[in-house]
């Protein structure tokens, strides 16, 4: 399959030089555009590794200016929350659900794991937390922008044996969550046999719901991330209407081929313009954070029904 997804020429939108402390690494950014702004939630990395999640903003979606300081999470419980949150936050997506500014990103700490975070955000500069909605080895979860028979529904992907598949949850009040039930299986046994996650979270289209993903599969050189779409059904989201039959995005411009961890494509915001014109937004090679557009349309044309 040829790729649909055009290159911003000056990638990538953001390097280390850009944020505004010694950094060694900033990408997969979520993103939103609100009124004539748009922003980004970056990973950004100090040279001990340690991460933060940065806003960057920008008028025209291509030049963004990060904020002087990160994004402060806080939690009516802060023991609790730094049991869980102490060694790292990241790859957060940003989910605008009814009207409120959710922010979905994995937490970690080396005694427990990694597991989902859910905070709430009006300024991109602090962020509430609200919950952590699943047990440990659970990560990229995006949220409906909408409620379906009262429920928020989530996408997330939990991992066993260091595979992955899309599943999906619900939940009556953003704490607890439940009906678990895989959406989308890792598929071909090539390009994404080892994993299959949801990037960006879900655009509401004639179709159905449109889901960027990523996928993984593996060779002699190690992992090998690249980008994929998914369509749901719009009553019923439990239910695959559709999926490429191969990516729509691989490694191979050298920002991507070339980092700290190399031939990694991964997506986690998506823009769309009034024109159907759309702005994915990627990190490349856990090093940079990097921009391609198509439009609604384009990235359709590559979805083939499941039958």
């Amino acid at each position: 399959m040829k790729e649909i997804l055009k290159r911003y020429e000056a990638n990538p939108v953001l390097t280390p030089e850009d944020m505004p402390f010694q950094c060694v690494a900033v990408y997969n950014g979520g993103a939103v555009k609100l009124g004539d702004e748009y922003i980004l939630l970056v990973r950004a990395e100090d040279t001990t590794k340690f991460q933060y999640v940065y806003a960057a903003r920008s008028r025209d979606g291509y030049h963004f200016t990060p904020d002087p300081e990160p994004l402060r999470f806080v939690a009516e419980d802060e023991g609790d929350y730094r049991k869980y949150t102490a060694d790292a936050f990241y790859d957060p997506r940003i989910n605008l659900v009814d009207g409120r500014i959710l922010i979905t990103y994995a937490a970690y700490t080396f005694q427990y794991g990694c597991r989902i975070g859910i905070a709430e955000t009006a300024d991109f500069k602090t962020a509430k937390h609200i919950s952590f909605p699943h047990h440990i080895s659970n990560r990229n979860a995006v949220i409906f922008p909408q409620k379906f028979d009262g429920m928020y529904v989530m996408l997330h992907r939990p991992e066993a044996y260091d595979n992955g598949n899309i599943w999906i949850s619900r939940s009556p009040d953003l704490h607890f969550w439940g009906d678990c039930r895989v959406v989308v299986n890792r598929g071909s046994y090539r390009w994404d046999a080892k994993k299959i996650g949801a990037g960006t979270p879900p655009v509401k289209t004639d179709r159905g719901w449109l889901v960027l993903t990523h996928a993984v599969t593996t060779s002699c050189a190690g992992h090998y991330y690249t980008m994929g779409a998914i369509l749901l059904d719009l009553d019923d989201p439990t239910v695959l209407r559709g999926r490429s039959d191969g990516c729509i995005l691989y490694p191979k411009m050298p920002y991507e081929c070339s980092g700290f961890v190399p031939n990694v494509v991964f997506p986690c915001g998506l823009v769309v313009e009034p024109d159907h014109r759309v702005k994915v937004y990627y990190g490349a090679a856990d090093n940079f954070e990097c921009l391609a557009e198509s439009s609604i349309d384009e990235i359709l044309s590559a979805i083939v029904d499941v039958k």
